[in-house]
Formats: C-alpha cells, sequence, structure tokens
C-alpha cells in the first residue's frame, strides 16, 4: 500500500514539474543540482522522468544531464534509451569518453558486437588495456552447431548438418565470419532417372561460408556475403555460389536491413531480395522480434516467404525463441545465405523453438527444434522432417 501512495504521489510530481518547467525556465544550474541529487541517491526512475520533463518543457540542453539519465537508463537495462541519451551528450561533445564507453556496452548488451566496435576510436590506452582491445586482428568468436534431422519417408534417409564457425576482426570497424559446414544424407528418386543408381543417391554436401561487416558510420553497415556449395549427386556434380550485398540501419530500438542475394543453385540461376526489421521494444533482450519478407525468382517461377522471430528471456540466463517461415519454398537462403534450403523436395512449412543458456558471460549453448512439411519430388505426397539441433559458441 506504501509504494502504490509512494507512485502515486510521483505521478503527481513529476505532472506539477512538468507543468512548472513550462510556467517558468528553470536554470541549467538548478536542473544540474537536481538531477545530480537524484544521481547521487541512485534514484534512477525518478531521475529520468525529472529529465524527460525537463527537456520536454524546452529548456536548455546541457552535457551532464544528458550522461546522467544515460547511466540511469543504462542501471535500468534500458541500453536504446541509454544509447539515446548518450548519442545527444557526442552531438555536443564528439570525443566525450564516457558517451562513447557506454554505447559501446550498450551495443554489446543489444547483440550488436560489431557496431559497439565504432566507438572504440574514442577510448583511451588505460580504457583499451582494461577491456583488452587493440585496433589489429583478432579471434572474436568460435562456435559449432550440430542437427540431426529425421524424416517419415523411406525414400529420405536421416540427415546430418554440422557447422564449425569463426568470428575475427581484421580492422576496428572491419569484421568477417567463417564457417565450414557439411551435409550427409542419402536418398532414392526413381524419378531421377538421369541420375545412376537413383535409388541410393548419396550426399556429401561441402561447404563454405564467409560474412564480412563493415561499419560505415554510427548507425549503419555494410554486409558482404560468399557462400559456396560443392555438392555431389552421384554422377552429377553442382558447384554452387551465393553472394549477398546488404545494408544494415541500427536506431536506438531497432534495426533495419535490406540485400539482395545472386546465387546459382543445382545450374539454376536465382535472385533473392530481403527486408528485414529487429525491434528490442523494452530497449534490451527480454523481448525481440526479428520479422523477414523475402522475394526470390528463378526461371519462370518466383516465390514470397515471410519469417517471424520472437525471443523472451525467461529466467537470468534462459532465453526461448520461437519461429516460423510461411509459404512454400525451393531453393531458399536464411539468415543472410547461412541456411540453404536446396533439397528437391518442396517445404510447405517450417517453424520451431530454440532456447539459449548463458552457462557464464563468454558461453552460450543452444538447442532447437524444427518442424518442416515437405511435398515428395513431382508428387503430391508430403512427409514431415523432425530437426534437433545443438550449439555451443564461445567469445574470446
Amino acid at each position: 500500500m506504501c509504494s502504490r501512495k509512494l507512485s502515486i504521489l510521483f505521478i503527481i510530481i513529476a505532472f506539477v514539474s512538468k507543468t512548472s518547467f513550462a510556467q517558468q525556465k528553470i536554470t541549467i544550474e538548478q536542473a544540474d543540482i537536481n538531477s545530480y541529487a537524484l544521481y547521487e541517491k541512485a534514484d534512477w526512475k525518478n531521475l529520468l522522468q525529472y529529465g524527460k520533463a525537463y527537456l520536454a518543457s524546452n529548456q536548455p540542453d546541457f552535457v551532464l544531464l544528458r550522461l546522467r539519465l544515460g547511466y540511469a537508463a543504462f542501471m535500468l537495462h534500458n541500453f536504446s534509451l541509454a544509447l539515446q541519451q548518450y548519442h545527444a551528450v557526442i552531438q555536443q561533445d564528439a570525443t566525450n569518453e564516457t558517451a562513447h564507453y557506454y554505447s559501446w556496452l550498450c551495443r554489446k548488451y543489444l547483440n550488436q558486437f560489431e557496431m559497439a566496435a565504432v566507438h572504440e576510436k574514442y577510448f583511451s590506452a588505460a580504457l583499451k588495456t582494461k577491456e583488452k582491445l587493440n585496433n589489429t586482428f583478432a579471434f572474436v568468436q568460435a562456435g559449432v552447431e550440430c542437427s540431426y534431422k529425421a524424416t517419415e519417408v523411406v525414400q529420405r534417409g536421416d540427415g546430418l548438418y554440422t557447422r564449425l564457425d569463426i568470428k575475427t576482426k581484421l580492422l576496428r570497424n572491419i569484421h568477417m565470419y567463417h564457417a565450414a559446414a557439411l551435409y550427409n544424407q542419402t536418398i532414392s528418386e526413381n524419378k531421377l532417372i538421369t541420375v545412376a543408381n537413383n535409388t541410393q543417391i548419396a550426399i556429401n554436401q561441402k561447404e563454405y561460408y564467409n560474412k564480412t561487416i563493415i561499419n560505415v558510420h554510427p548507425n549503419w553497415q555494410l554486409i558482404a556475403v560468399y557462400h559456396y556449395l560443392y555438392t555431389p549427386f552421384n554422377n552429377y556434380l553442382y558447384n554452387n555460389h551465393i553472394t549477398l550485398l546488404g545494408i544494415k540501419y541500427n536506431h536506438y530500438y531497432y534495426s533495419l536491413q535490406a540485400d539482395a542475394i545472386v546465387a546459382t543453385l543445382t545450374d539454376t540461376a536465382m535472385q533473392q531480395y530481403n527486408a528485414t526489421l529487429s525491434v528490442f521494444p523494452l530497449g534490451n533482450l527480454n523481448l525481440y522480434s526479428i520479422s523477414t519478407a523475402s522475394y526470390s525468382t528463378k526461371k519462370t517461377t518466383n516465390a514470397f516467404n515471410f519469417k517471424q522471430v520472437v525471443g523472451a528471456k525467461i529466467l537470468p540466463f534462459l532465453w526461448i525463441e520461437a519461429n516460423v517461415t510461411l509459404g512454400a519454398f525451393n531453393n531458399f537462403l536464411e539468415n543472410d545465405a547461412l541456411y540453404v534450403y536446396n533439397a528437391i523436395d518442396k517445404n510447405n512449412v517450417k517453424a520451431g523453438a530454440t532456447t539459449y543458456i548463458t552457462l557464464s558471460p563468454k558461453v552460450i549453448i543452444q538447442l532447437g527444434y524444427t518442424f518442416e512439411n515437405r511435398t515428395v519430388y513431382k508428387t503430391n505426397n508430403t512427409f514431415n522432417q523432425h530437426s534437433i539441433t545443438g550449439g555451443l559458441s564461445c567469445k574470446f
């Protein structure tokens, strides 16, 4: 009951404060004293309300207020709001190390590790030493992912996908991601009459993936991807090439990416165009949404697909993420062309869920399930495929 009364009192005070701001001009000195008092008491919510009311009444802006508001938002884990406040500091004081340092932390906590590097330019030697940073080549992260795919028809054997990856920093604003993958499956398809021994087609696909991310502005990134797949198909051999070029804009509460893919899969040219919107409405990763619209075309056919991902933090160490891809597809590319769906069977529905568990600040494990409904090649018969995926990633 006491807490409720305090909340009501606070709302009244905030309203009165905003009204008084509008009616009288508060000096910077007064705002400095009042905001500092709230900062000293670690009264982060009231500090943010005070600063919001002060700025909303067109009072003079100043760096110390924005620094305090940024820190208050940071302490409340609203990293997007903190970024917004620190950006206001940087607009007034471009080399302010405190603002750049906490912007760096906020980007990392929003899972924007490459974008965070923009701010390292303004770190002192002592701060770089403390955070173990350098401007030269460095290994950033390594991981492994393995997915076992069980089918429900005898013509399609179970599949196994394994990938090893590593992230590197080439220069402060240039990051590169490398991956090597294997996909193994044996299928039987008597409709493939030109394939030798078509009742025992062994697919041992080998892949190399490279993604380069370049920070070109405090909010903008360029993305370039090359993905090569070596796909033996008994007496056939396919060399598949995929290239992607994209641009990404990172705002405070969302990011927006647009990219175009040109590819050759199983000797068929295709193009795919994607637009991805990522939103974190709470200013952190406690709740997030990733929406991707894709349009692909090959020969005389085209398709539209929509993928929706929603994730939430359930426990301090546990995130759960659900996803669904709508629209049937053949030869479809996901996650910046990292995942390639080039099976001969059309995919009708794909959905799943993944859990992420932090074992330590640098170690994350994942466990996921994916359901797919597919149509057997050149028939109307459908079957289901169930995938169990596990992974481990480590930051250096």
